[in-house]
């Protein structure tokens, strides 16, 4: 599953050639988190196509098996080959299920570290933080506007609503 595109992912903000300025966070956060669920969906969608062609596989020799001890049991006349093709089948096919299983274990354990990396691709780097909490407080600075940020803007919005009504 290491594809090129997950090899060359870099957040926006190492993409662009100049620091993010206080204006634009708003925009290139929400550009970041859209981009973030968009990789992480892919690397799922990847993750489940890995999976359908690991039972796949894992039907189709299952079959294969199974098409061979029918046409084995056909051909015996023996009594006890009679009763060792089936056994035998069902061995081959508990190995077949156990096998299957920790192939699909693999790949969602990859699928989920390609969507952990995704998440740390797009993680805020420590100095866009600070501008962020720059971008916060003059916010708050200006009369008027409830910074969407601000710890106490969830009761002041609650108390707005409750005084409409």
């Amino acid at each position: 599953m290491n594809t090129p595109a997950r090899a060359g992912r870099r957040t926006l903000a190492a993409r662009s050639p100049s620091r993010i300025g206080a204006a634009d966070l708003p925009a290139d956060l929400g550009r970041e988190q859209v981009a973030l669920a968009l990789e992480a969906s892919s690397a799922l969608w990847r993750g489940f196509e890995t999976m359908r062609a690991v039972q796949q596989r894992a039907v189709h020799e299952s079959s294969q098996r199974h098409q061979a001890a029918a046409r084995q049991l056909g051909r015996t006349a023996n009594a006890s080959e009679l009763m060792i093709i089936p056994f035998t089948l069902l061995q081959q096919d508990l190995q077949g299920a156990s096998r299957c299983w920790q192939d699909l274990a693999a790949a969602a354990l990859e699928t989920q570290t390609e969507m952990i990396e995704c998440a740390l691709a797009h993680a805020v780097e420590a100095d866009q933080a600070i501008e962020a909490v720059a971008a916060v407080a003059h916010l708050q600075a200006v009369p008027g506007v409830t910074a969407p940020l601000a710890p106490d803007a969830p009761a002041k919005r609650r108390r707005r609503a409750r005084a409409r009504r």
